[in-house]
């Protein structure tokens, strides 16, 4: 029986998305980089394989019919528990039969970012093997290390001038190779613009990404010799258009026009079944992109089928322009083990990849020789610190799924994810603060307007003008308690006047450093210890805590100067020792306390700290309110690791807790546990004082430093801020404890200060929802019954004739007031001006959900 060498004994997948060069906002909101990570048990030991699917677009439209994500999973669940030869060549063939399967588990046509993402599991199980073995990928692959003369890729859809600066700004290599050329035209002038870059001396790869016809091929190969013959383009050009069946049938006069101009025409081969096609037709140079070929293995075997059946067609080596490091490295390891390459285009370009390898992918010269990795395997590994926080979505396979994590020893919370994607924000965030308030509203029996994502009134026959909320306030807040509450020193006066417990402090303007640092040291003098933070700041943005050397106080300034906050006053202040906590107040009553943790990850031995951050950050993607607060490896991050001794590649000893953050503010990676019934009465009175201190101010989050099982007699405990724009959401989804719907609490708060009383809240609706804006004939009705069939709502939506449309839903409340609140969202070519939500008796029909034709 043949002896295994390495079997997979864990999968996971994690998606990130891609930055731009402003921080953590995305290029694109629909742009994601997807990495691969197997674990292998060989011998004893664990090996990891990494592989990536590169930049793509997610499609995220309701009702599609095959998720991109089921892909990953069903690849995950597969991949699990197979085992690998210790013989390369066998193992490569068993990664040929695990992609053909993998391949085959995906019914109908794939689409590119499918390909690429059975590329990336192919590449990590090489990995694995490879390392497993203990020898380089190339060896496995059957190939040999060194540096490989390569050229470099581009998406033509750049600007002309980004292009030019990166053509122009270094050697351009053996060759260029620009994709996704929209038609002949595109291609010609790219050629001229990239030529006159390069001054004509560098080859030019040119793939088009639409199919075409032989007349449209022809004209192209005849523009380009025209050219060439003038001198406005290199005397080398590689051309590879997407093959019509027409086209492929002229490829002999093609090939004379072309080859005596110096043309290379080209076709893109998946499989073994292209290559002879293209051959057959007389197409003497091929394209292998690993992405498309089912990964390296898969290019391996096109190569070796070429070799033996069509020994005279050139080979070319090329990548999507958009290219992960790992890919690059994969790839590059793949070169050197083809049986012939005559074009290689690998190296990553214009757009640089959320979490990279190191060491990087790098030239030997400035010749452009890629240096491939040093070490078994691929030779690297994952800088995971640079991206942990933009990730997006995480999988397991079926046998390797973790349980779910717990906080100071209480389970985390589950909730409905899906519903709420809808209102998810390029940075992952789910910001449903007015589709809570529209929710709460429309179950106490009040109608809506919904003026746009962001604003909603309530209204009701009792009412002689709406209620008006936005995103964390209502109108009931004076504008003096805002101005107060919005500046940290006039609050902690006015607290401190009414004889609220506050921290000793001051305030400094930004070139008062100096008299900050000795204010601060005298406070330390004392045997307390100071916190630096922003007058005005926001989300914990710039606040260090716990300081108590003087060069920890310069460098808590320095760090606030840097943020959005920096040239502003700031206040220095005692530090008061306790738990961290916002208690949020509506009227005269305490609705919800949240225990707010500082940011911390607990070592297990074997995983750096980037590594456990990249699992804590994977759990608070499960979470509604901190999957858009993901910890990162920022300044005052850093500087904690630095007061411990430790670097994100530090490995904690098990049991070690590491903190990360000098504040428990959950935007910035703290953990948020309700404990309101836990609360000592005390506490919850001093919260209501400290409201009432501020005229004007009828609701609003107070953050206290104390202890919530303990009385005020029993310890001290001081107000640290309010917030007259208090966050609702972190209420709603704690990470763990009981969630309150306080959303609830406020547009009851707002009835009782408008003097009505709807009546109780209902558990289910019948709504009428009347949407106006561009709606008809842009699939607005299609889009809105997929999300009515996802929710299991009843009723119907047609147009008018006035140019709106109109729905009638019923449905449990939760899933009837979604659809009132995403009706504001609409299609991809619709935009929405308005939508009234009004209360109904009935709802038909009432067994299904169907699309009308138009209405009076």
């Amino acid at each position: 029986m043949l002896r295994k060498s390495v079997t997979i004994t864990r999968a996971s997948a994690l998606e990130f998305r891609v930055p731009s060069s402003r921080g953590t906002r995305a290029a694109r909101s629909d742009a994601y980089d997807l990495m691969i990570q197997l674990d292998g048990a060989a011998r004893g030991r664990t090996v990891r394989g990494v592989g990536a699917a590169g930049v793509h677009r997610r499609a995220t439209e309701l009702g599609q019919q095959r998720s991109y994500w089921d892909v990953v999973q069903s690849a995950l669940d597969q991949v699990e528990g197979a085992s690998l030869p210790a013989h390369p060549p066998k193992a490569l063939a068993l990664l040929g039969e695990i992609a053909d399967g993998l391949r085959e588990s995906i019914p109908g046509e794939r689409s590119p970012g499918e390909h690429a993402v059975l590329a990336a599991v192919d590449v990590a199980l090489a990995d694995v093997a490879a390392q497993a073995k203990g020898i380089s990928m190339a060896a496995f692959l059957g190939g040999r290390r060194g540096p490989l003369p390569t050229g470099q890729v581009f998406s033509a859809r750049q600007p002309e001038d980004v292009l030019r600066k990166h053509v122009a700004g270094g050697p351009a290599g053996p060759v260029l190779k620009f994709t996704d050329l929209p038609d002949r035209q595109a291609a010609l002038d790219i050629a001229l613009a990239m030529a006159n870059a390069t001054a004509g001396h560098t080859p030019l790869w040119l793939e088009l990404d639409a199919a075409c016809e032989r007349s449209e091929l022809l004209a192209l190969v005849d523009t380009l010799a025209a050219r060439m013959a003038a001198g406005e383009l290199p005397g080398r050009l590689i051309v590879q258009p997407v093959w019509s069946a027409e086209s492929y049938l002229e490829v002999a006069a093609l090939q004379e026009t072309a080859e005596a101009a110096g043309i290379e025409l080209m076709a893109e081969v998946g499989d073994a079944h292209d290559a002879d096609a293209a051959a057959g037709h007389g197409i003497r140079a091929v394209g292998l992109t690993p992405q498309r070929a089912g990964g390296i293995s898969g290019a391996l075997r096109i190569a070796a089928h070429l070799k033996t059946h069509h020994p005279d067609v050139r080979v070319g080596l090329s990548t999507e322009s958009h290219l992960p490091g790992i890919t690059a490295r994969a790839v590059m390891e793949l070169a050197t083990a083809l049986p012939r390459l005559d074009y290689c285009a690998v190296m990553p370009s214009t757009v640089s990849p959320t979490t990279d390898i190191e060491p990087p992918v790098g030239y030997a010269d400035g010749d452009h020789h890629a240096v491939p990795g040093d070490g078994p395997g691929l030779g690297a590994r994952i800088d995971w610190a640079s991206g942990v926080g933009y990730i997006a979505r995480a999988a397991d396979g079926a046998r390797s799924r973790r349980p779910r994590p717990t906080y100071a020893g209480r389970p985390a919370n589950e909730f409905d994810i899906d519903a709420l994607l809808p209102f998810a924000s390029g940075n992952g965030d789910i910001r449903v603060t007015t589709p809570l308030i529209e929710r709460a509203a429309l179950r106490r029996g009040l109608d809506t307007v919904r003026l746009s994502r962001r604003i909603v009134l309530a209204d009701h026959s009792d009412l002689a003008t709406p209620l008006f909320f936005s995103p964390n306030m209502s109108a009931w807040i004076a504008r003096p308690a805002q101005q107060v509450t919005g500046d940290k020193e006039l609050t902690r006066q006015v607290l401190r006047d009414a004889g609220v417990p506050v921290p000793q402090g001051a305030a400094f303007g930004p070139d008062e450093v100096d008299a900050a640092v000795q204010y601060a040291m005298s406070i330390v003098s004392q045997g307390t210890h100071v916190v630096v933070k922003p007058s005005r700041g926001l989300h914990g943005t710039g606040v260090s805590t716990d300081l108590r050397e003087e060069a920890d106080v310069r460098k808590a300034i320095t760090t606030l100067t840097e943020t959005k906050f920096g040239g502003q006053p700031f206040v220095v202040e005692s530090y008061v020792p306790g738990d961290d906590y916002r208690l949020l107040v509506v009227g005269g009553q305490v609705v919800s306390v949240v225990l707010k943790r500082p940011a911390s990850v607990i070592g297990d031995g074997t995983s750096t700290i980037a590594e456990l951050v990249v699992q804590k950050n994977r759990d608070r993607l499960e979470n509604p309110h901190t999957r858009g607060c993901l910890l990162r490896f920022g300044t005052d991050t850093r500087h904690w690791l630095d007061r411990q001794g430790l670097t994100p590649e530090s490995v904690p000893a098990p049991g070690t807790a590491v903190r990360l953050g000098s504040a428990g503010n959950i935007a910035t990676g703290g953990e948020s546990i309700e404990v309101l019934d836990e609360t000592h009465p005390s506490l919850l009175d001093l919260a209501v004082r400290a409201v009432h201190a501020v005229p004007g101010l009828d609701h609003a989050g107070v953050d206290v430093m104390a202890d919530h099982l303990a009385g005020l007699d029993d310890h001290a405990a001081a107000v640290i801020e309010l917030n007259a724009k208090p966050a609702t959401t972190f209420h709603h989804f704690p990470l763990a404890g009981s969630a309150r719907d306080v959303s609830s609490d406020l547009v009851a708060r707002s009835c009782v200060l408008a003097g009505i009383d709807p009546g109780p809240a209902r558990e289910r609706l019948a709504l009428r929802i009347d949407v106006e804006g561009r709606v008809q004939k842009v699939g607005y009705r299609q889009w809105f019954a997929r999300l009515a069939h996802s929710r299991g709502v009843v009723g119907s939506i047609h147009n008018r004739a006035s140019g709106s449309v109109t729905a009638f839903v019923s449905g449990a409340s939760d899933d009837a007031s979604l659809l009132a609140s995403c009706a504001m969202m609409g299609s991809q070519r619709s935009r929405v001006d308005r939508v009234t939500t009004t209360h109904v008796t009935d709802v038909h029909p009432d067994d299904r959900f169907e699309v009308s034709e138009v209405r009076a």
